[in-house]
């Protein structure tokens, strides 16, 4: 895992300027800097190396073609590298290193945009074409690596995180309030925008080009998809056994590393199920577990059950309140944007706490998007139902009671009123983790009051839709669609991608290799949820594996009790209290509004946990990154 930086304009690129924003990149890649400049000085490439695979100095990047032809600046994993590798030896071509850097050199030599079709990994990388005076931009499926891009003054920049674009001359700092509404609602900013209205992130699965033209000019091209995985339901799907060779083989190819390897086992099906299959697939394993002294959130017992079933070596740790006060301003720095899932605190302990012995881990990531694992999916199910049973009108008449009778912030009261939305309306609702859009508009002030006025975050959830109708493809298949292209880039893998490199992990989820999400795609929507269980279809083929009181319990999710601690006094609802009377935040929300809902909350009158952690994040962001 790297970070990766770069320029290309249409007059010369100052070296140091692009050294700084590498190295602003360190934590990703703590093992080498290296620059690559070209003879006109118009393109300029950066690279922080985290050593993976052939830890050799030639692997260092950004590395030259052996003609010279190509240049590549490269963040990620190719794991069928080797595979791809023997197929362009057949066809007489030497390497020079054992990298699968080199094979993306080549692969890309060999077939051009289309060589994003041989690969499977995690990616994003900037391929310099010399000859054709083009920087090829591509990121990968799921969106694990994350790639960013600005346009100033007729120069390309880009960078693996935001701060790595920020000591570009030029680049303003302007808020987008569309992106901040995303935010507040949804809990993170959602692809392509970015906290900043200058500044892009290229979407999973899209690929782009920057071109410098004879006439001095710097062309960027708008993005484009290279692959999409359609939900839909096919006969024939795969059986329990295939789901379980398939799992076995993505982990025997993603355990491919030269550095000590484990996994994250926190105790659920998922992971427990990626430590079975990476000791299955013949890996001695390092397991790694997050606990708390609340019993409601601990999985601690379970995780034992599974590192003595495959006889991991495990380490346990207890994430407490004062390991929040402690990590909190420095994940602000990671993260870059707001971001609400405040899971990434015990994710950030837990990356920490491999680190000491591990340098890769294999993660359940994905899994609950693909095989349909949140409760929201029984929830859908049971809507499918219901509209067979009672008309619509009756439905948002009992919409319309649940939330005139039940009180703000009632879990109940949210759930009945989405029974009485029509499809795109009801899975946008389950996806707004924040503020609900209704006391968002109440509470909204100055700019981003007038951005609500001409923006609607839901909108972005139906053109998304465009791909995968509900009325087509049905509602469970509908919100895996919006899961992947949504909230699998935007929260969980950016939540993991920013804490692990904080530490310099590689994290490498086994459920969104090429071959998983092709599986799971094809499985019906019958036979992954029902109305009153989830993850069918994943949970039946690993039986064999697991033990069945495991498969069995009720799904906890991987977080810390953040309601309870924000039941106390505690150092965010003090923030929050703070900032009520001057400061940016005050210009943009009735704090005096939020104050009363932290009141509530800390009375244990309703649950606000959400609506209070955004408000302190969005200030603590505010702090760190607004110009003063």
């Amino acid at each position: 895992m790297c970070g990766i930086v770069g320029a290309v304009s249409d007059s010369a690129v100052d070296r140091q300027t692009i050294e700084r924003m590498r190295d602003r990149l360190v934590h990703r890649g703590p093992d080498h800097a290296g620059l690559w400049h070209s003879a006109d000085a118009r393109i300029c490439l950066g690279h922080r190396r985290l050593s993976i695979i052939d830890l050799d100095v030639r692997s260092n990047q950004p590395m030259r073609s052996h003609d010279g032809r190509f240049v590549v600046t490269f963040n990620g994993e190719i794991y069928n590298y080797r595979v791809v590798r023997r197929h362009l030896e057949k066809e007489g071509v030497r390497f020079r290193t054992e990298s699968d850097t080199e094979v993306l050199l080549e692969t890309y030599r060999r077939w051009g945009a289309s060589s994003l079709d041989q690969l499977s990994g995690m990616f994003a990388f900037a391929l310099w074409d010399g000859q054709e005076r083009r920087l090829f931009c591509a990121r990968d499926r799921a969106g694990e690596k994350p790639f960013y891009y600005a346009f100033v003054n007729e120069t390309f920049v880009f960078a693996s995180e935001i701060k790595g674009l920020l000591d570009w001359p030029g680049l303003e700092r302007h808020i987008d309030y569309q992106a901040m509404i995303d935010f507040l609602t949804f809990g993170f900013v959602a692809d392509p925008k970015s906290i900043w209205r200058g500044v892009r992130k290229l979407p999973p699965a899209h690929a782009m080009t920057v071109e410098l033209r004879d006439d001095g000019r710097t062309i960027v091209n708008e993005p484009e998809r290279y692959w999409a995985l359609p939900f839909v339901d096919r006969s024939g799907y795969a059986t329990a056994e295939e789901i379980r060779a398939t799992l076995l083989r993505a982990a025997n190819e993603m355990a491919i590393a030269d550095v000590p390897l484990g996994t994250f086992l926190s105790g659920g099906v998922d992971s427990s199920t990626v430590t079975a299959a990476l000791s299955l697939s013949g890996h001695a394993v390092r397991s790694f577990t997050i606990g708390f002294d609340v019993a409601a959130y601990d999985e601690r017992r379970w995780a034992r059950q599974i590192a003595d079933r495959y006889r991991t070596t495990h380490v346990e740790r207890t994430v407490e309140p004062s390991d929040m006060v402690s990590v909190i301003d420095n994940l602000g720095w990671h993260y870059d944007e707001p971001f609400n899932d405040y899971s990434s605190v015990p994710t950030y302990c837990l990356c920490r706490e491999a680190r000491r012995s591990i340098t890769v881990a294999l993660s359940g990531d994905g899994a609950d998007e693909l095989f349909a694992g949140y409760g929201k999916y029984q929830r859908l199910v049971r809507r499918s139902e219901l509209l067979g049973m009672f008309p619509v009108a009756l439905a948002r008449a009992m919409a319309e009671v649940a939330r005139r009778a039940l009180p703000e912030g009632s879990q109940w009261r949210r759930t009945l009123a989405q029974y009485g939305m029509n499809a795109p309306e009801m899975l946008a609702d389950m996806l707004c983790i924040g503020f609900p859009l209704r006391l968002l508009r109440q509470v909204a002030r100055g700019p981003l009051a007038e951005a609500l006025r001409n923006y609607d975050p839901h909108r972005l959830v139906e053109q998304l839709l465009v791909a995968a109708p509900p009325g087509e493809v049905g509602l469970v298949n509908a919100m895996r669609h919006l899961d992947l292209a949504l909230t699998l880039p935007g929260d969980i893998l950016t939540k993991v991608d920013r804490a692990s490199m904080a530490v310099s992990l590689e994290v490498r989820p086994l459920f969104l290799h090429r071959d998983v999400m092709e599986l799971a795609a094809g499985i019906p929507a019958g036979a992954l949820a029902s109305h009153g269980a989830s993850k069918l279809a994943l949970k039946q083929a690993v039986r064999p594996w697991l033990p069945d009181a495991l498969i069995d319990r009720p799904k906890q999710g991987f977080a810390m009790p953040l309601p309870k601690w924000l039941g106390q006094d505690s150092v965010i609802t003090t923030a929050v209290r703070e900032a009520q009377s001057s400061g940016p935040l005050a210009e943009l929300l009735d704090m005096g509004r939020v104050s009363q809902l932290s009141a509530a909350h800390i009375q244990g009158k309703r649950n606000f946990t959400a609506v209070l952690y955004s408000a302190f994040v969005l200030d603590q962001w505010f702090t760190r990154w607004m110009p003063a």
